[in-house]
This record gives structure tokens, sequence and C-alpha cells, in this order.
């Protein structure tokens, strides 16, 4: 049964019951045994050495004694290459060394080193950190449950301690869910942070509201926010 179809009770890792329209994944555990994994316990389970199910069906099927086992091969083919470079670095340089040119040395300087995404405006790193939610699995989540219990209240801020992260926060009137963008230097990744059932629970910055979500669970930041984690209409107006 392939894994998409795959429609559990509830969560093998947190325990969490699926909510209606929420979908899980089957994983298969290092000692065979399948087991039920939601979108916000996925990370866990692939640091755990769980596979998908079904990226092991190849494995569970009668083997080829003509075919020689995928990692056998892949070892072979990365002993050849370090092979092949111990070769080229044991041969004899032909060309005559000639002495590098000296350099001036730099002038001493006390800036920190710049991380990625830190001297952009806050507004154009959460407007950026948006659009890459909204191409990630992580919508889906969103758009599940927004079919179930709603329209959310949405808050996406920059911690002032990772100037280079977005922290997104999805509640409900019974539940809350948060993720974290962390920007690299060529992309930016999506990641669970936690989630929680009373929205008492978030801090200050994690209720100013200045973000919504759609129907197809897509979040823009509303009108009426300044796009630094401040929202200028009442917190209560949702």
């Amino acid at each position: 049964m392939a894994s998409d179809s795959f429609q559990p009770n509830a969560c093998d890792v947190c325990g969490r019951h699926m909510l209606p329209g929420e979908s899980a994944r089957e994983y298969v555990t290092a000692d065979r045994d399948r087991r039920a994994v939601c979108d916000l316990c996925r990370g866990w389970a692939e640091r755990a050495g769980w596979v998908r199910a079904d990226r092991v069906r190849d494995e569970e099927a009668p083997a080829d004694p003509n075919r020689r086992p995928r990692r056998r091969w892949i070892v072979e083919r990365i002993s050849q290459r370090r092979a092949r470079r111990r070769e080229e670095m044991e041969e004899p340089e032909e060309a005559e060394e000639r002495p590098a040119p000296q350099r001036k040395p730099s002038a001493p300087t006390n800036k920190a080193p710049r991380r990625p995404g830190a001297a952009e405006p806050p507004e154009r790193r959460i407007r950026r950190a948006l659009d890459r939610f909204n191409r990630s699995e992580h919508r889906r989540t969103v758009e599940g449950l927004t079919r179930s219990l709603g329209s959310p209240r949405v808050a996406a801020v920059t911690p002032a301690e990772a100037p280079d992260q977005v922290r997104l926060t999805v509640a409900w009137e019974l539940s809350w869910y948060q993720w974290k963008v962390e920007f690299g230097d060529d992309d930016a990744a999506v990641r669970a942070l936690r989630n929680g059932k009373e929205v008492s629970e978030l801090g200050p910055a994690d209720r100013a509201w200045n973000a919504r979500a759609g129907e197809d669970g897509r979040i823009q930041l509303r009108v009426g926010s300044n796009g630094d984690g401040e929202v200028l209409v009442p917190d209560d107006l949702g």
C-alpha cells in the first residue's frame, strides 16, 4: 500500500490524533516495523533512520542474482575515484615552480562576518520566507487544518537573536503550530519547530498577527502590517 494513501488514526511519534484533512506518511524502521508519521514529525523520523515505505519496495523485491547490490556498487565507485585521485597526486610536476606573488597585508577590520539575510530589511526577509514556505510541503498542513478548523491567525516575525531566520506561527482557537525559515547561502530551509493547544502559551511577538492564510494554505502579509513583526490593528480582530 502506498504511503501517500496511508490513513492512520494517530501519529506513532508524537501520539497526536490526525485531524480531518490532515495526512500522514508510512515509514519503515530499522527493525522493519511500519510506523505512521505526521508532517510535523517527519524530520525526527528521518534523523532516526526511518525510511519512507514507498522507497523500500525495491529492497523488499526478490533480488536479481546477476545484479550487484547498490550499496556495494557505490562503495566500489568511491574506491575507484579515490585511487585515481591518489595517482594524480603522485605524478611528478613537469612545470617549473614559480614563486607565488606576494600580497600586501590587508588592513585590519573590526567588521563581524556577514550572516545570510541579516543585512536586508525585515519586511523583505519575511516576504521571502513566506514565499519559501508557500512552496514547501508544510503549506499542505495549513491547508488541511484550515479546511477543518477555519481561518487561522498568523504571525511572521524575525527573532532578535537570529536575524537570518523568520519564525512563523499559525494559530486556531484550540491549537497552534510553528515553523522556522532559515536562510542559507543559496536557499531557505523550512523546518517545523513545535505545536500546542492554547494561544496563551505563545509569547507577545508570536501573537502579533501580521499575516493571513488562504484556503489553500498560502500565507501573505496583511494589509496594515509593517512587515517586521508588528501589526497596526488590535489583536482581537484576528
